[in-house]
Formats: C-alpha cells, sequence, structure tokens
C-alpha cells in the first residue's frame, strides 16, 4: 500500500509513454512510471501531491535531495500539507544525487 514517487529532471530531449520531453523539464515519476513533465517543478510537485490526495494518504515522507535547499524543500512540504492536511508529513534531508525528492506515500 506505499507509493513511491520521485522527481528529477530530463538530462536530454525525447518522447516517452506519450510525453514530450525537453532537456531540464521537471520529470514525475510514479511507482516507477513516468507520470508527469514540466518545465515547472511547482506543477510536478502538485501533481504528486495531488495523487497522494487521491489515494487518502496518511503518511508522507518527502526526502530532498543534495540540490535542494531546506527552504526548497519546505516548500515542497507545504504543497503536501495544503493536498492532504489529515496526512502525517515528515520532511528528511537525504542528501540523494539526480532526485530532488523521493517522496514516500502511504
Amino acid at each position: 500500500r506505499v507509493q513511491t514517487a520521485q522527481l528529477t529532471y530530463a538530462a536530454r530531449n525525447s518522447n516517452l509513454d506519450g510525453f514530450d520531453i525537453r532537456e531540464g523539464d521537471y520529470l514525475a515519476l510514479l511507482n516507477g512510471k513516468l507520470f508527469g513533465t514540466s518545465p515547472k517543478e511547482e506543477e510536478m510537485l502538485l501533481k504528486l501531491a495531488d495523487a497522494a490526495k487521491e489515494s487518502s494518504a496518511e503518511f508522507v515522507t518527502l526526502f530532498y535531495g543534495e540540490d535542494v535547499t531546506e527552504e526548497q524543500a519546505q516548500k515542497a512540504e507545504a504543497i503536501f500539507a495544503a493536498a492532504c492536511p489529515n496526512a502525517e508529513l515528515t520532511l528528511l534531508p537525504g542528501g540523494q544525487p539526480v532526485y530532488f525528492y523521493i517522496i514516500s506515500i502511504e
């Protein structure tokens, strides 16, 4: 019953599963599949937060990567808090490369 989401970036232009991806775009993945792409990070975080809301998430853990500041991570946490007001949220410095966020949705 745990879903895993990631937010990363496109290293090159491509087309995958009907998504037109441009180098530098943010890529949202949900359970190992491409879930969305956008040049705007916030748009992808909102989309992932909506997915957490739709699954009636009770626990959301956000691990933020090495290229994310604590202030940026707190903004991401606020997006999930607004979408899932009854969920218990945890924000942790994961320090992982490549992925801005790795998110556990339970």
